[in-house]
């Protein structure tokens, strides 16, 4: 069998880990793999799989130049794959929105099952039109979700005729090199990684942080990540204004692969106080660094980390909870937690074994 993984993102935005874990599980299952990306995608090699940047320089076009350049990479992938004799195309897709269904379409021309995993469900509810997107699922043989949690929210609002399967999102042990815990520091050093959006819950570790501060000077809190649809002096006047300069280190920008590594050395403990979350790729980033983390109790979390075991878990949205959570952490509690959710991401998130699950989704189109 032979499968097309299309995705445009790819290194852009770093999809890139997602798209060669998948394309690496499906190679040791001796699927042949063709990977279709942009030119900002790190070429890797592995069994069975190749890699074509027909999108080039998509994002570095504004507007409809960029719409233009996105809609002939599709094409460009959809005439390789058929030269390939691909039996299947695989999206790779956050929304099934205008520019998805255009995609959608496109590909019904050309003799392929199409397969989609869809990895966030969230903008169905924030005024994207269920018509467009009960279009695109009429285009659609199979849909792929990570959690019962994505399921659970896809099934509310809309019905599918085609096959919806679980499958969970793979570790990151391919792609990055566990960093030893150094349990010796004085601090404790908590690390907030990723995009700033609202729903992050960024405000909360805030005042958390607030609360622990004025309790114990052995606690540090990093942010890393670039605001998303917000303010970075929204987040610079709160730091201030809770007099928290001296206790809160920031770098509110794009994070570089190499800084990532860094900053994931530096860290004790990750903390994600987020108020909605379909999947997280930064919980198994983390864990695949070999730290712990510190999660809301929101169902995407707690079907992975269970509470003083493998993580701990707080209130969503309660800061009193995230702080007396925090207050809570010492470098014993953290190395055991640490070693449990080690062999948590081991045994459960291995791409061989996604690859399998989905080669079992493809065989049944």
């Amino acid at each position: 069998m032979k499968v097309s993984i299309i995705d445009p993102v790819g290194g852009h935005g770093g999809m890139d880990y997602y798209d060669y874990g998948l394309a690496s599980g499906l190679g040791d299952n001796n699927l042949i793999v063709n990977y279709y990306t942009c030119d900002k995608t790190e070429v890797r090699f592995y069994k069975n799989v190749q890699t074509n940047t027909v999108f080039g320089n998509v994002w570095e076009r504004k507007g409809f130049l960029k719409l233009l350049s996105l809609l002939s990479g599709y094409l460009k992938s959809f005439k390789c794959a058929t030269i390939e004799k691909s039996d299947i195309f695989h999206f790779q897709f956050f929304n099934l929105g205008i520019v998805n269904l255009i995609v959608l379409c496109l590909a019904y021309f050309y003799n392929q099952n199409k397969v989609v995993t869809l990895h966030d469900i969230e903008s169905f509810h924030k005024g994207s039109s269920k018509f467009v997107a009960k279009l695109c699922l009429k285009l659609i043989d199979a849909i792929i979700v990570h959690n019962q949690f994505s399921q659970a929210e896809f099934e509310k609002d809309f019905s599918f005729n085609g096959l919806l399967k679980i499958i969970p999102h793979g570790n990151y042990l391919p792609f990055v090199e566990p960093q030893q815990l150094d349990t010796q520091k004085q601090k404790i050093n908590i690390l907030f990684f990723g995009q700033l959006k609202e729903v992050k819950g960024v405000d909360v570790l805030l005042e958390a942080m607030k609360q622990v501060v004025e309790k114990s000077d052995k606690y540090h809190l990093t942010i890393a990540g670039r605001p998303w649809k917000t303010e970075v002096s929204t987040y610079v006047s709160k730091i201030k204004k809770l007099g928290l300069d001296k206790h809160v280190t920031t770098h509110f920008r794009y994070i570089k692969d190499e800084e990532v590594t860094q900053l994931y050395k530096e860290a004790s403990i990750v903390v994600m106080p987020y108020k909605k979350i379909y999947q997280s790729g930064v919980l198994l980033l983390s864990l695949s660094y070999g730290r712990t983390v510190i999660v809301s109790d929101l169902q995407s979390f707690t079907d992975v980390i269970t509470n003083d075991v493998n993580g701990f878990i707080f209130q969503s949205e309660n800061s009193d909870s995230l702080a007396s959570c925090i207050l809570n952490l010492n470098h014993q509690l953290i190395a055991e937690a640490s070693k449990n959710s080690k062999q948590l991401i081991l045994q459960n998130y291995d791409w061989k074994v996604i690859g399998n699950d989905t080669l079992k989704l493809y065989k049944r189109l």
